[in-house]
This record gives structure tokens, sequence and C-alpha cells, in this order.
């Protein structure tokens, strides 16, 4: 086991050592040279000593990112996110639709509060090591957002994206949305919003759109939709809907299970901080009450 250990970091060595000396910029990677030790177990006293390259910013192979990706399956995450389920649907050109949805033990404008409160996103959405909102208006905002993951033997994967964001509060109108259905699309229907896959209710339903203005995507767009629960007033059902599309250079495949994992982990999240977020306002009024 320790022998295939050093065998495949002793190849991504060489693979990043290549593409440190041949390859252009990329807008995601960057190598850096780092010592690592292995150790067999304790038991054992022999150690193997070799350096590996890390991955913060800016230099890419094809080989290099398929090396790094497929010697990690992603992060699993909490149990809470592992109960999100995510269906995704191949697309034209390079690109993916995703949809999710989640019960939160939350009302609407509990929920609606969280995912407009721009300010404070990066609070509680993990992978986000930078947010920022670079301007507001009175139905939306505009958003400066950079997430960072884990990949392995010490990688990190790193995409920066400026979103413009419109909120519905009535539900997205019809002619700005895509139905989605089948995997053909055309150029037009690409710049529609998908539809996020939620059941008809007796009440309007809240949105949040987002889309692309520039960043590391040729494509990144979608909507939050937020609508009254199977539990009632006191419940919200979160349904969630993404296209997206990497840059030339980068094959779909190869982060369709990273954008998986960080859209599992990011309703996860919101339920928990909504549902945190309700149960301290139910605190207070019960201690107003008294």
């Amino acid at each position: 086991m320790l022998d295939q250990a050093v065998t495949r970091v002793t190849d991504l060595t060489r693979i990043c050592a290549a593409a440190h000396r041949t390859t252009p910029c990329h807008p995601f990677i960057k190598l850096k040279r780092t010592k690592y030790w292995l150790q067999s177990s304790p038991a054992s006293a022999s150690r193997r000593k070799g350096h590996f390259y890390r991955l913060q910013g800016r230099q890419h192979t094809n080989r290099i990112t398929t090396a790094l990706w497929s010697s990690s399956s992603g992060s699993n995450g909490s149990g809470a996110a592992q109960s999100v389920q995510v269906t995704v649907e191949r697309s034209a050109r390079n690109s993916r639709r995703l949809y999710a949805a989640v019960q939160i033990a939350a009302p609407v404008e509990v929920v609606w509060g969280a995912l407009t409160d721009y300010q404070g996103l990066g609070n509680f959405i993990p992978g986000l090591t930078e947010n920022r909102c670079l301007s507001k208006k009175p139905t939306g905002a505009t958003l400066l957002q950079v997430g960072e993951q884990d990949v392995a033997f010490g990688a990190k994967f790193r995409a920066r994206v400026v979103l413009n964001i419109e909120e519905h509060s009535e539900g997205t109108p019809q002619r700005l949305c895509r139905n989605d259905t089948g995997s053909s699309s055309t150029s037009a229907d690409e710049r529609l919003f998908p539809m996020p896959r939620s059941p008809p209710c007796d009440g309007p339903c809240r949105d949040v759109c987002f889309s692309l203005v520039e960043g590391d995507f040729q494509a990144f767009q979608g909507i939050w939709r937020m609508q009254q629960g199977q539990q009632g007033m006191d419940s919200c059902r979160l349904s969630y809907a993404l296209f997206v599309r990497p840059q030339v250079w980068l094959p779909i495949r190869l982060i369709q299970n990273r954008v998986e994992n960080e859209i599992k982990n990011n309703l996860a999240a919101v339920r928990r901080h909504s549902e945190a977020l309700h149960g301290r306002q139910g605190s207070r009024q019960g201690a107003r009450e008294l």
C-alpha cells in the first residue's frame, strides 16, 4: 500500500514538474512545491521522503487536472449534506443542468431573509473564502464570490465569479425561464434560467435568481426557489436549479462531482442556518411573552 502511494505521488510529481516548465497560465491553478513525508505504520520505522505539488492558483495541463480529480472522489461532507439529492442532466456543449431541493423547518420569510442577507452569506455558506456585496439595489445585488475546495494531495480548487442577483417575491417571470426538458438547447435557451423542480403550491413562490457577470466559467446561472413546505406555515421547501459551463479547456466531467457536492453542502448549510435563525426568533418571542 505504501509503495502504491509513493508511486502515485511520484507520478504526479513528474507530471507537475513538466507542466511547470511548459504550460501557460491557467485561471484556477498555481503549482507550489512542498515537502511531504509518508510513514507506513507506527510499528514500522521506515520513512520515505519526496516532494509533491500543491495547487493554489495558475498552472495547468489536462493531465494534471485528470490526475488530481481522478485521485479524489470529492468531499463526502456531513450526513446532513448527503441527505440532499441532486439530479444532473446533460446539456449541449460541455455543460450540465443540476437540480436539488430540501425541506426546512422554518418559514419561507426566514429562509428568504437568510438568502438575501448578501453581506452575511459567507458566514454560513461553506467553501466561500470571499463574499463581497459590490452593489445593492431594491430587488437584488451584485456579488463577488470566491470558492475554494480541497482536491487531493493538499491541492486547492479555486473559482471566482461576479454574480448579478435578482429577487422575485412572486416568482420568476415565465419569459425568463427555460422549461428544461431533454438535453438539447440553443444559445437563446442557455441565456434563460433553468426552472427549479418544485411542486405546485397554493401560494406564490419566492425566487432569488443569479447570473454570471464575469468569472472563471462560461456560464453559471440559476434560481433559489422558496415555497411553503409540507408542514405548513412553519416550513419551507427550498428548490435549486443551476446551469453551468466551465471554460473550454476544462471538461465538465472533471468538475461535475465537485459541483454536486457543493450544491449538497450549500443547501444543507442554508437549512441549518435558517432553522437556527427560526429557533432563536422563537426563543426571543417566548422570552418577551414571559
